[in-house]
């Protein structure tokens, strides 16, 4: 089973600080609502931890991997995150573009692929995590960004 999602965002403030809210593994699992706990490895471009997933009166805690499969400073980020118990891989890329002096567009596309046998009964479950990391991720890049150029303007008054 295969699922994508896409966000695309206008974020008022300019290219560095949206960069800045996203230029690594660690700001990316931070910004990611289902993951609960993670270890990054030296060298930052990889990492473990868990993620706690409910569906109905089910729960379940899956260890997870991380890594970063693409990185162009200041223009995309790509990653990667597994969940071998389950057999599900995630691969999210955003990639951000300078509309103007203080405004930047930001575009994220997501693909999620589970092999595991009940991924066609659980599709309701798994287009939510998919649903839930794409908007979590936006609107939190977005919201630090524009925060963070609310103080940078309050600052030089």
């Amino acid at each position: 089973m295969e699922l994508d999602v896409e966000r695309h965002e206008r974020i008022m403030a300019p290219l560095q600080l949206v960069w800045e809210e996203m230029d690594s593994l660690e700001q990316i699992l931070a910004k990611s609502p289902q993951i609960s706990q993670y270890d990054i490895v030296p060298g930052g471009q990889r990492a473990r931890g868990t993620t706690k997933l409910a569906w109905g009166p089910l729960k379940w805690t899956v260890d997870i991997e991380a890594e970063v499969t693409e990185l162009v400073p200041l223009q995309r980020l790509g990653f990667a995150i597994e969940g071998p118990s389950l057999e599900v891989r995630y691969e999210g890329l955003v990639e951000i573009s300078p509309i103007g002096e203080g405004e930047t567009r930001l575009d994220y596309r997501g693909h999620l692929d589970v092999q595991h046998r009940m991924a066609g009964r659980m599709r309701g479950l798994f287009n939510e995590i998919a649903e839930d990391q794409a908007h979590s991720l936006v609107h939190r890049v977005k919201v630090k960004a524009e925060q963070r150029r609310l103080a940078q303007e309050r600052l030089l008054k």
